[in-house]
This record gives C-alpha cells, structure tokens and sequence, in this order.
C-alpha cells in the first residue's frame, strides 16, 4: 500500500510526460507493475492512481447503481480521458492532451503525494486552491479529526 505524501516540482515535456519523483516510484507495491491509471482530477487537477490503488474505487464505483444519473455522469467525466501509463525506462508517464489542458498545465508541475495518489497541478493553480477556502487550515482539522 502506497503512502505518497510531500510535493515535487518537475516539468512537463514536449511530448505531455512528467517524471514521477524516484521517492514515488519506490513507494509502488509489485501488484502496481509500474502503472499508474491517469485520469480527471478533482478540482483542476491531473490524478495518478497506482495500478493496484485503482482497484479499490474502482470497486467503489462499481459498488454504486448505474442508473443513478450522478453516478453515471461522475463515472463518464472521470473516465473518459483515462488511461494507465506504465513508467517508461526515464520514470516518466505520459499525459492524455485533455487532461493537460484540464489542469492547465504548460511547463511546470507540482507534484503532490495523496496517501494513496498523485495529483499533478498547475503550481499557480494549486497555490491559489490553498488560498481559496474561507476556513482556516486549524478549523478544517478541527472538523475533520474530531
């Protein structure tokens, strides 16, 4: 079970591939082989999943009715950009061109380890997501741990 946690600062290419920071790649359990499922993030955002990590939503999703409408819309937004990336021989993934323009993503990436993902942000987008909520970060604790 993978425990990403910190943040990166990389690049993107001109072929639309991030490198995974190699403390990342360490932290891939076998039944990962090296693939992570890339799809639509939350917020504006790009979410990497390890392989085996997927499984688990997936299971969750598949757990829920289809024939609810925000199930299967929620369903057709997150999935129809994704796709699972093996890390090629350099450490990188490649990135589906929706997706990047998604998260807005043109240069430079941050990062951001999830506990059981990755998302990759725009750095001036995310820093402007911390600086967004009208709670502090001791409140949003206070809600979450009590």
């Amino acid at each position: 079970m993978a425990a990403f946690r910190g943040s990166y600062s990389h690049t993107i290419d001109h072929k639309g591939r991030v490198s995974i920071p190699a403390k990342y790649r360490r932290q891939l359990s076998g039944d990962a082989d090296e693939t992570f499922v890339v799809l639509r993030g939350l917020e504006s955002c790009i979410a990497l999943y390890p392989a085996d990590e997927f499984r688990h939503l997936d299971e969750r999703l598949r757990a829920r009715s289809f024939s609810d409408e925000a199930t299967r819309r929620y369903q057709r937004m997150m999935l129809v950009d994704s796709r699972d990336e093996t890390l090629d021989a350099q450490g990188r993934v490649a990135l589906p061109p929706r997706l990047i323009a998604h998260a807005q993503l043109t240069k430079d990436v941050l990062v951001v380890g999830l506990l059981d993902h990755l998302e990759l942000w725009n750095p001036e987008l995310f820093e402007t997501y911390l600086q967004s909520s009208d709670r502090t970060y001791e409140q949003i604790a206070g809600e979450l741990l009590l």
